[in-house]
């Protein structure tokens, strides 16, 4: 028995029956478990207020550029040079913080999808696409050196005439599968569902699920190195599993009131609500 709750909160009755609905999976009891961790908070109030004021990944180095088209308001347009958390610092006049870059990723794929359902979708559209994706990418891997322009290169070389059309119908369908295109894997299949959806959705990182598989929350395929596996597996547990974790933890957090200190997409300090990535962000 898990310290502190009793049968009926992970599924048994007081027989020791499993008929509770917490066990539909019968003969889970780690499944059971993980259920009774959603009804609690992983870290405090106050330890995901800080952790999520702490978060501080940035990438200075990352370039791309959107163009005009149409669906696609001009404000959203432009060179873009350097990725940061919160405020922009001033020598990097043409960056943005993660929340303007969000803007831009949703405007992006917002635009071309309605010109693919109009059947009007333009070269200038793909490009956009191309563009975006490789930032996220390149942001993605900036904590690893070179490899963020290796990769970036290798989603350029291995972009196809299709690629664009299997990215439109990713977004429709918010799916994980369809995401890996030209080399990109689960973690960083997982950034392009945060930035498109960043109210639904976190990044699958090998730096979180270290807590997410000691609770058992997740029972991730992980290589001895911490890596994700690209697997099936891996896929169901970050929709059935991983991602629910995030949801749940930010739906208790706002039903309690908490709230954290961050810039809006202008640089302006706001108070937030959590997010599911905010979840995920504070415990990278």
């Amino acid at each position: 028995m898990y310290p502190g709750y009793s049968r009926r909160y992970i599924g048994l009755n007081p027989r020791g029956q499993r008929n509770s609905p917490y066990c539909r999976h019968v003969g889970d009891q780690h499944w059971a478990a993980r259920e009774v961790r959603r009804n609690r908070l992983l870290f405090t109030e106050s330890e995901y207020k800080s952790m999520r004021e702490g978060y501080c990944y940035r990438d200075p180095d990352c370039q791309f550029r959107i163009v005009a088209t149409s669906g696609l308001e001009g404000k959203f347009s432009g060179q873009y040079a350097g990725i940061f958390p919160k405020k922009v610092p001033a020598a990097f006049s043409h960056g943005l913080n993660l929340r303007r870059f969000e803007m831009v990723v949703q405007a992006v794929f917002a635009a071309a999808n309605h010109a693919e359902v109009h059947g009007n979708i333009t070269s200038d559209h793909v490009m956009n696409l191309k563009e975006i994706v490789c930032a996220i990418v390149h942001w993605k891997m900036a904590s690893q050196g070179g490899r963020a322009n290796l990769k970036v290169d290798n989603l350029r070389a291995k972009w196809g005439n299709d690629t664009a059309k299997k990215l439109i119908i990713a977004y429709r369908r918010k799916e994980l599968k369809l995401s890996e295109i030209g080399g990109v894997r689960i973690p960083t299949g997982t950034a392009f569902l945060r930035f498109l959806f960043p109210d639904e959705h976190g990044i699958m990182d090998s730096r979180v699920v270290r807590f997410t598989q000691e609770k058992n929350i997740t029972r991730l395929d992980l290589r001895d190195d911490g890596y994700i596996k690209d697997t099936h597996k891996n896929r169901e547990q970050y929709s059935k599993s991983y991602n629910p974790f995030l949801i749940s933890e930010a739906r208790q957090l706002n039903k309690c009131g908490a709230m954290f200190e961050d810039v809006d997409e202008n640089g302006n300090l706001v108070k937030s609500k959590f997010r599911p990535c905010d979840i995920e962000m504070a415990l990278f």
